[in-house]
């Protein structure tokens, strides 16, 4: 083949695959899409995973069908999601924190933030320090006055919640034992039976307003729950852990699919189903583009790489 019929084939060659592309691109989605979530089914991430996928559905035109694929705190669907086509038919839905503090937390967690496109957040995380309504402290300064002398028992539900009481109890002085539970549910039976003085909270918390009160807020933003709470920060401790539910996709998918999901997404954020799940799981609306939640992964994976770099040297 001389030169000119190579460069000749070459160019018919990218033209074909282009408009191949682009005309696969322009029908979609022409089949059904799988949305996997990290976590086992029935609790607040698959809740409103199984939501969100029905609402998406309503707008693509196509079934977007849940697959539970739980492990490594959200983690092994992240891995999974990451290895597939970017066609836009194997979708992510999992706590940003899966990836932002899993991967420094956990060594099974081989996900980095460049791995996955972002499709948007949905809704807001409220992850918190929390005792029984009936403890002596109303505020982190509080507990941290009450904690002098003593040992305080603290529930160890995660790596990444142990590293956020070490740095706190670096910083403050305090003693700390760490307690051990199997989830949320378990964590909710040491607070009500005043077994621990303290644990980190992903939101299950707020189930039980009567029961069961917020210290602090350990993210960037208050409760919507509790807005008179303040956050670490605004107490003085230089650390937060925030998180939102988002939704991702293999890295490279194309720009038109991708926003064909974004406005699903969108879509999905006013729905008025979306609305009575978020009331109903505690878990705030809020809704960030593809760019937007591109960032927010940025500077989260940042802050938690900070807050594991320092209370792994301790």
């Amino acid at each position: 083949m001389t030169l000119r019929n190579l460069i000749k084939s070459t160019i018919m060659g990218l033209i074909i695959t282009f408009l191949g592309s682009s005309a696969f691109s322009a029908d979609y989605p022409s089949k059904p899409i799988k949305l996997y979530i990290g976590y086992k089914a029935g609790g607040g991430t698959d809740t409103v995973g199984r939501v969100l996928a029905k609402i998406m559905s309503e707008e693509l035109g196509q079934q977007v069908n849940v697959i539970n694929k739980p492990g490594a705190g959200g983690c092994v669907a992240a891995m999974q999601v990451k290895r597939m086509k970017p066609d836009g038919y194997s979708l992510l839905m999992d706590p940003s924190s899966s990836i932002t503090w899993a991967r420094h937390t956990n060594s099974k967690c081989k996900v980095e933030i460049d791995h996955l496109d972002y499709v948007g957040t949905i809704a807001q995380f409220n992850f918190g320090l929390v005792s029984h309504i009936s403890a002596p402290y109303n505020t982190i300064e509080e507990f941290v006055n009450w904690s002098k002398g003593k040992t305080v028992k603290y529930v160890l539900l995660s790596p990444g919640s142990k590293a956020l009481m070490k740095y706190i109890a670096a910083e403050k002085g305090l003693k700390v034992n760490y307690v051990p539970a199997k989830g949320g549910a378990d964590m909710i039976k040491l607070i009500l039976g005043k077994q621990v003085d303290m644990s980190f909270s992903g939101g299950i918390h707020t189930r039980h307003p009567d029961k069961i009160k917020l210290i602090a807020s350990v993210a960037s933003y208050r409760h919507s729950a509790a807005p008179n709470i303040r956050t670490l920060k605004e107490s003085g401790i230089d650390v937060e852990a925030g998180a939102f539910h988002f939704v991702g996709a293999p890295k490279g998918v194309p720009s038109d699919i991708m926003a064909k999901l974004e406005a699903a997404m969108k879509a999905a954020s006013k729905h008025s189903s979306m609305k009575d799940i978020s009331n109903k799981t505690k878990y705030p609306i809020v809704y960030n583009t593809s760019k937007d939640t591109t960032k927010i992964m940025q500077k989260q994976d940042e802050s938690y790489r900070i807050l594991t770099e320092k209370t792994g040297k301790m």
